[in-house]
């Protein structure tokens, strides 16, 4: 089995937008070529200004010789799974250095693996099965087994901070959740919760888990303490869950979301629409709003954006008070300092920036995917050819490089790394520029 990784240089050159197009004269009925050469400029004009020589990306890692069944990365490696012999029982795991591409370790596992993740302060590595509920802990620098985890209706949902929380189903309604040890299992605390209703980690990315937050179907929210358990607050949201939840345009439902240190519950019943602000850490109420819009919030920074059915509005944080509303939107979210990143609602989802405060849109983006301020777009012109852009310190998008990968959608960025899987097989490894001005 080979084990060779692809690696990108920064320094390369990107062809596409550094072509000069051809001058145009204007004609009243523009020939073929012309139209051709149109649609390359309008696709490179979306793009974004390239980054200046020395400032690309740098292909660093091809990793193996086959597709991996699962990879992640870390600040300093990739770690990749691939089927074994026998794919429904076992695989191998393997760490590459980076930025130097060299294989760190490699590891036979006795069960598949088909999702990893990484917790860089206990230095583990977590495999988890497809169909199965089987998990196995690895030392991430040197591979060895530190435990496993086969119990029936178990998930593990999620690994941070030398920690795993880990949720077992125990009856209709019933959940048990308990914080253990991520390098040797031992159980930190556990507690049986109302599983019927909203379960949510305040894991902000970037900093580790501070609380959950469980609602069960009645309305009674109970919020413990991550570290230990302990119960922070406790009360009731005077609402009513649904068993089954129907979003369907104009049917009936409660719809719970977190944003910063505030829980916002949506509810429509027979029509009428209200929209609810608690404090997470008190679960004292902060403001409601009758006969306005209703769904899902999300902190976009100095607004937040409210998403349903086809519709984005903005709102005041300190009073629910709508701003600007948008349509044809799936839903937005903060993109950077000045921007959200929104999508329509088509069936290949186009992006576009918009301005926070109006809701004016500041780019159009095409079909993009945004993995942490990176953006990664299919060519327009050329199948198979993804291009890389970044924000710069002036406020624009630059094209920092092109990938030969037509898979965007399964990549992934950490610190100045990104990684894709191939149609050829490797998962390659490219190292992004820190800043761009």
């Amino acid at each position: 089995m080979s084990l060779g990784v692809p690696i990108i240089d920064l320094d390369v050159r990107p062809s596409g937008p550094e072509r000069e197009p051809p001058s145009l004269r204007l004609r009243l009925t523009p020939p073929r070529w012309a139209l051709a050469v149109s649609v390359v400029l309008l696709a490179l004009a979306t793009l974004g200004t390239a980054a200046s020589p020395g400032r690309r990306i740098s292909h660093l890692l091809s990793a193996g010789g086959q597709p991996a069944a699962a990879f992640v990365l870390s600040n300093d490696s990739l770690f990749t799974a691939s089927f074994g012999g026998n794919p429904n029982s076992e695989s191998a795991v393997r760490r590459w250095g980076l930025p130097d591409g060299a294989l760190r370790w490699a590891a036979a596992v006795p069960q598949n693996v088909q999702n990893l993740e990484y917790d860089g302060v206990a230095h583990v590595l977590m495999g988890r099965s497809g169909a199965e509920p089987q998990v196995i802990f690895l030392d991430a620098d040197t591979g060895a087994v530190l435990w496993r985890d086969t119990s029936p209706n178990t998930t593990v949902v999620t690994l941070a901070d030398g920690k795993a929380l880990i949720r077992t189903d125990i009856g209709e309604h019933a959940w048990t959740v308990r914080l253990v040890d991520a390098r040797t299992g031992r159980q930190v605390w556990s507690r049986v919760i109302d599983g019927t209703g909203f379960f949510d980690i305040d894991d902000q990315y970037g900093r580790p888990p501070t609380r959950l937050i469980t609602v069960g179907a009645g309305g009674h929210a109970v919020v413990p303490r991550y570290a230990d358990g302990l119960v922070l607050a406790e009360g009731d949201l005077q609402v009513e869950i649904p068993m089954q939840l129907d979003n369907a345009f104009g049917a009936d439902y409660a719809a719970i979301s977190t944003a910063g240190d505030t829980m916002y519950v949506s509810r429509r019943e027979s029509g009428a629409t209200t929209l609810t602000a608690w404090s997470i850490g008190s679960l004292t109420r902060r403001w409601q709003v009758a006969g306005g819009p209703a769904g899902f919030v999300v902190d976009c920074g100095s607004v937040l954006c409210l998403a349903d059915n086809g519709l984005v509005s903005a709102l005041d944080p300190a009073d629910g008070r709508v701003l600007w509303q948008r349509e044809q939107l799936a839903f937005a979210y903060a993109f950077d300092d000045r921007s959200l990143l929104a999508y329509d609602q088509s069936p290949d989802p186009r992006a576009m920036l918009l301005e926070p405060g109006t809701g004016a849109v500041l780019l159009h983006l095409g079909s993009v995917v945004d993995l942490r301020g990176v953006l990664l777009r299919a060519d327009l012109v050329r199948l198979g050819r993804t291009w890389v852009q970044v924000p710069g310190g002036d406020g624009g998008l630059h094209v920092v490089g092109e990938l030969d990968t037509a898979a965007p959608f399964g990549c992934e960025s950490q610190g100045s790394y990104l990684a894709c899987p191939t149609t050829a097989g490797p998962t390659q490894v490219w190292l992004i520029p820190a800043h761009l001005t």
